[in-house]
């Protein structure tokens, strides 16, 4: 749908200079998001010794790539090199530097990333059982290791309403394997026997973590951000109105229907580890910087999380999942990416440890899904440039 409203909104585009300082992408399902509205833009590349690699061409191309797309655009876009800001775009009425997004699905690394932490302070076994967790199950993965040994299947006996399948571990909750369904439901299907991606399975695991830390969630969320200086992540609950109220910062979220409107989306307990979280885009930005330098983990944990353990149906081919992160190598270059949709807001991150070059985009509209290709269109354009390039550069064995 083109909307001449937006033609006239969303006028220019802002690039700002980096930031010097660092302290300071939910899929359809649970999560969906929206747009802000135009704005007056100023350019501004920040001076780097790659300004005539091919990071140089990578930013010119997507800031061409905003500038012409045919959908409208409001959002924050930051590409780093090396940890270092290279590029910085603020497009969106209201939008700035320190304007804060709902994460959606990207709020799944920070909980894989929560549990991995767990896990290396030994609180955490991701091959035990969910009920084990959460109901003190003791016995629930023995009794799953012996139905196993015998060939059958547990939870092919009567449903227990009052527990999940008994089968379940963590490690299929991280790889969306579980199929997992609400308490009184019967399995979607025996656990690890294929892909199914689950919202629900998140929010299980941020049940774990308050169950294994004996706090929130949110708590618990603040206490990582607090303690890695991520300044511009949290976790708020209620409503979008009432959170920016609070958190000025915040943008408002607009959803694409027939008009544009604030999208109606409240973040409750449920939402928050599998596409609730707030961030901005220097601090998601941060996160993954240190994420990917192996500095929030162990390095079995880090290699755990970027391990492909399944294939997985997307928009981009050959892609497979291993924890809150999508893994693809094709043409023999890795790619460490995810994405979100929640009302109002929509997200995308890639990571090439290759050339340790990150991109981090976060939006504040929500296209219209009765057009899924051109929903993600200006996602793929941009993910297909980084690629572009970066495989020219490994053909041509120069620096990005």
């Amino acid at each position: 749908m083109r909307l001449s409203v937006i033609s006239t909104l969303l006028t220019g585009f802002l690039l700002f200079p980096s930031a010097n300082s660092f302290g300071l992408l939910l899929e359809t399902g649970a999560e969906q998001e929206q747009i802000g509205q135009g704005s007056n833009s100023i350019a501004v590349e920040s001076q780097t010794t790659s300004s005539v690699s091919k990071v140089a061409e990578i930013k010119t191309l997507i800031q061409t790539a905003i500038k012409d797309s045919p959908q409208p655009f409001s959002g924050s876009v930051i590409l780093l090199e090396q940890g270092k800001p290279q590029f910085e775009l603020q497009k969106g009425e209201g939008i700035s530097q320190d304007s804060r997004f709902v994460m959606a699905s990207l709020s799944k690394q920070i909980t894989a990333t929560l549990i991995l932490q767990a896990l290396d302070a030994g609180k955490l076994d991701l091959t035990q059982t969910l009920n084990h967790y959460l109901f003190g199950d003791a016995e629930g993965k023995n009794k799953a290791l012996k139905g196993m040994d015998a060939g059958v299947n547990p939870s092919a006996d009567a449903l227990n309403t009052s527990q999940y399948d008994e089968l379940i571990t963590l490690h299929q909750l991280l790889t969306h394997t579980s199929g997992v369904d609400k308490l009184g439901k019967a399995n979607r299907f025996e656990p690890g026997s294929q892909f199914e991606y689950s919202n629900f399975g998140y929010s299980l695991l941020g049940q774990v973590l308050e169950k294994v830390n004996h706090q929130s969630f949110a708590e618990q969320v603040a206490q990582f951000a607090t303690r890695y200086q991520f300044n511009g992540l949290s976790a708020e609950l209620g409503s979008i109105e009432a959170i920016h109220a609070k958190v000025p910062s915040l943008a408002v979220g607009l959803q694409e229907s027939e008009v544009i409107a604030p999208a109606d989306l409240v973040l409750d307990e449920a939402l928050l580890p599998a596409g609730g979280l707030i961030a901005s885009a220097p601090a998601y930005a941060a996160f993954q910087h240190l994420l990917h330098s192996g500095k929030l983990m162990s390095a079995k944990s880090y290699q755990r999380m970027t391990t492909a353990y399944t294939e997985i149906q997307f928009l981009w081919p050959n892609m497979r999942y291993g924890y809150g992160m999508r893994i693809n190598k094709d043409d023999g270059l890795v790619e460490y990416s995810h994405t979100g949709y929640l009302s109002g807001y929509m997200s995308m991150t890639l990571h090439y440890p290759e050339f340790n070059l990150d991109l981090v985009m976060l939006e504040n509209l929500s296209l219209n899904l009765n057009d899924r290709a051109r929903v993600f269109e200006l996602h793929n354009q941009i993910r297909q440039i980084i690629r572009s390039q970066l495989l020219l550069a490994k053909a041509s064995n120069v620096k990005p």
